[in-house]
């Protein structure tokens, strides 16, 4: 049998202001339990269109316990999220073959023509907030079910996102964040702490302090993958690096983002099928480290 294919993309320079960077997963051919089929994803300020070629996926309404979990109504196949403020999951009944993309808050207000605060939270099918372009540009990539879907639909986004070029580096949230803080600096110059602070929420849905977490989280993250040959992790010198009070702050910010103990993250992290996207994002850290 198959091993299931997880990809992580990286825009092209023409889209590296769009696009945070793309996720595929194809579970085709494989042959995975229930419990395997979960996918659990962290707490993210993007904003993500999904594109689900094959097979179905449901939210998860609770976490899985034991054998038992409450998935919910199938997802529509072009579904748009704004940015989450607490974990998720997601489960297939069956093989599934989905690409799901992150879009930077400022570039999803240019994409879509509404800001993102607007969609903190929320599910939604694509076809009822995106403009015609964007949503035909989805349903053309989706209709083709592509070898390389990422390609296409940043072939059909192109068209639609005139800046200019941008870097595409590693996807780090805290990059983006610092970036999103500078630029609210120079555009605030002479003006209020109280108009930085409202520039920033404009342009993010969230607010700089609640931003910082994921800055946080994700530093510990990389600290905690650098970790290699199976060593034991020293949780209260990660915490130091990462930027926390202590370690008791740091578990209850990374519980807050994952929905899991750094502890129990760590064992998850190494055995748990349905923690794939965190393996894959690390597989990145570690090629960049």
């Amino acid at each position: 049998m198959k091993t299931p294919l997880s990809r992580l993309h990286i825009p092209s320079p023409a889209l590296g202001a769009c696009l945070l960077a793309g996720i595929e997963r194809d579970t085709r051919g494989c042959s995975l339990g229930e419990l395997d089929r979960l996918n659990y994803y962290p707490a993210t300020p993007m904003a993500v269109i999904s594109l689900i070629f094959e097979g179905t996926l449901h939210l998860v309404e609770s976490e899985a316990q034991g054998n038992r979990f409450a998935p919910g109504p199938a997802l529509p196949r072009l579904t748009l999220s704004g940015p989450q403020r607490h974990p998720a999951a997601s489960w297939s009944p069956g093989p599934v073959h989905a690409l799901s993309v992150g879009i930077y808050p400022e570039a999803f207000k240019r994409l879509i023509g509404q800001p993102v605060a607007s969609f903190v939270d929320r599910h939604l099918p694509l076809e009822t907030v995106a403009p015609p372009a964007l949503l035909q540009a989805c349903q053309r990539v989706l209709a083709a079910g592509a070898q390389t879907p990422f390609a296409l639909l940043e072939k059909e986004i192109q068209p639609l996102w005139r800046e200019p070029f941008h870097p595409s580096p590693a996807p780090y949230i805290g990059d983006w964040v610092r970036s999103v803080a500078t630029r609210a600096t120079h555009s605030s110059s002479g003006r209020s702490l109280r108009h930085w602070q409202r520039l920033v929420r404009d342009w993010t849905g969230q607010s700089y302090r609640d931003l910082q977490l994921f800055i946080r989280v994700e530093e510990a993250f990389i600290h905690r993958v650098a970790v290699r040959n199976g060593g034991t992790p020293n949780l209260a010198d990660i915490a130091a690096d990462a930027g926390f009070a202590d370690q008791s702050h740091m578990g209850r910010e990374i519980r807050r983002i994952t929905g899991v103990s750094p502890a129990r993250f760590g064992e998850r992290l190494a055995n748990d099928e349905s923690f794939w996207y965190y393996r894959l994002i690390a597989g990145e850290i570690r090629q960049y480290g």
